[in-house]
């Protein structure tokens, strides 16, 4: 037989056993997908079937958690303390405004927007990713704020999803009180699987330079987030089932910076260190975290426990609070 042929010969035999070679790779090989990447078949691990996210607009650190004496939040310190977990050192390391800080929370991502509520986040929103994949109605997911410029958190500019899969929005510049009691009624009525709330009382005041009231709306928002966390306690189709998290969008200056408590939005500490709060049936409880941790981790987070994909997320799940 002639080399010619020779190699002829073998050239079938080469194929196959580098095919042979392939499958076995393939198999072997560990999948490249992170649980934080790809999240589809993960809701039923979890008893979390609705998550309420709670935004607290720019209180600072150190009045709230940050006070050892926890004077002007005593619902969290005194009652909720005990079912949930703290983290200590989380951080808003992105635009440290309204509009940013927010989109930071829904999209999983940092990006600087216009804070009059003149532009909408450019990535999709855990609200619009999670109805398109769940084929639930817009009433399923809610936005309720106490600021009109928030209604932008409803949409996104990515082409694939802008103007689809929005969530129902109830939107106004109003008192918290009337927020609180906007939220509770349509969740009542429609029972959304995830819902956010905002208030705006400690940014209002912190830029209206009233000391008194801001610590007042910060013990006020502090009663609010414990009735949110009374009613999912109590409602038949809450109790049990839903996540609750609290956060803020923003901190403030300290009061050896610029204007201190009266404004916002650089990279100081005061501005970045914000609170995170979270209680629910897959997390730990009575728990305070050292870990840092930011506000882009929150949108990972609830897409692992409500299992819908994500692939612009720049921040990872929260591993550390799941049991």
């Amino acid at each position: 037989m002639s080399g010619e042929d020779h190699t002829n010969y073998q050239r079938p035999l080469f194929w196959a056993i580098i095919l042979l070679g392939l499958v076995l790779f393939v198999k072997c090989e560990p999948a490249l997908t992170t649980p934080e990447t790809d999240t589809a078949n993960t809701a039923s691990k979890y008893k979390t079937s609705n998550v309420v996210i709670v935004v607290i607009d720019g209180p600072r650190f150190r009045e709230t958690w940050g006070d050892p004496s926890k004077r002007h939040i005593p619902f969290f310190a005194n009652e909720l303390a005990a079912v949930g977990i703290h983290h200590n050192r989380f951080y808003n390391c992105g635009a440290t405004y309204t509009t940013s800080g927010h989109a930071a929370i829904t999209t999983g991502s940092y990006q600087w927007m216009a804070n009059d509520g003149s532009e909408i986040p450019y990535y999709p929103s855990i609200f619009q990713l999670w109805l398109k994949e769940s084929r639930m109605s817009s009433s399923k997911a809610l936005v309720v704020t106490s600021k009109q410029k928030l209604g932008v958190l409803a949409d996104c500019v990515s082409p694939a999803l802008r103007g689809k899969f929005n969530p129902m929005v109830a939107v106004a510049d109003r008192e918290d009180r009337e927020t609180l009691s906007t939220a509770l009624e349509l969740m009542k009525q429609f029972q959304p699987r995830i819902t956010l709330i905002h208030f705006r009382g400690p940014d209002l005041y912190g830029h209206a330079n009233e000391w008194s009231s801001y610590l007042q709306s910060i013990e006020e928002t502090d009663n609010y987030s414990y009735q949110i966390w009374r009613f999912l306690q109590q409602d038949p189709f809450y109790k049990d089932v839903t996540t609750m998290m609290v956060t803020n969008d923003h901190g403030r200056h300290n009061n050896n910076v610029r204007d201190g408590f009266v404004s916002h939005g650089d990279f100081c500490e005061g501005c970045m260190h914000i609170n995170f709060f979270a209680t629910g049936p897959d997390f730990h409880s009575n728990l305070v975290i050292n870990k840092p941790r930011q506000s882009v981790d929150i949108a990972p987070t609830i897409a692992e426990l409500m299992g819908f994909k994500h692939q612009t997320f720049t921040g990872s799940v929260m591993w550390e609070l799941i049991k």
